[in-house]
């Protein structure tokens, strides 16, 4: 579904309210909600426009609201940390991306490629044991590398 367009107008001739039973009056206003709909190449599209008073508009959003109610926005916690453990933490994060960026610039066909590339998941694996007892192992890192 895509998004509607909603305007407001003058009424022209008698129509259904979608929220309501009443009829909208010719000369009234009338808030129209046209979705437009595109389809695929399986399957046409089609287009729906959907009639309210103003005041039923505001009552559908409302009652919409009412039914999916406010949830404020948490924000990530931050790790409790010392300035000195962010730090160190810090240089141990570059370091990982240091390691990457070399296992993703290995050259698989020179002979000791193999040899480079297990020296370097040694290294990390070290970095994991210093860098957990500051702050804990970030999730990406425990994923399957990926060149």
């Amino acid at each position: 579904m895509t998004i509607p367009n909603v305007t407001i107008t003058w009424c022209v001739r008698k129509t259904k309210c979608k929220w309501c039973p009443e009829h909208i009056e010719g000369g009234q206003p009338l808030v129209t909600v046209f979705f437009w709909n595109k389809g695929s190449t399986e399957h046409k599209g089609f287009n729906t426009k959907q009639y309210y008073h103003p005041q039923c508009w505001i009552g559908q959003g409302m009652d919409y609201l009412n039914r999916n109610p406010y949830v404020p926005y948490k924000r990530s916690r931050a790790l409790p940390l010392t300035p000195e453990q962010t730090k160190q933490r810090g240089i141990l994060l570059r370091r990982k991306c240091s390691l990457d960026q070399r296992r993703r610039n290995l050259r698989t066909n020179l002979p000791n490629h193999d040899l480079m590339e297990a020296k370097i998941a040694r290294q990390v694996a070290e970095l994991m044991l210093e860098i957990a007892p500051i702050g804990g192992i970030p999730k990406r890192w425990l994923e399957p590398w990926q060149p």
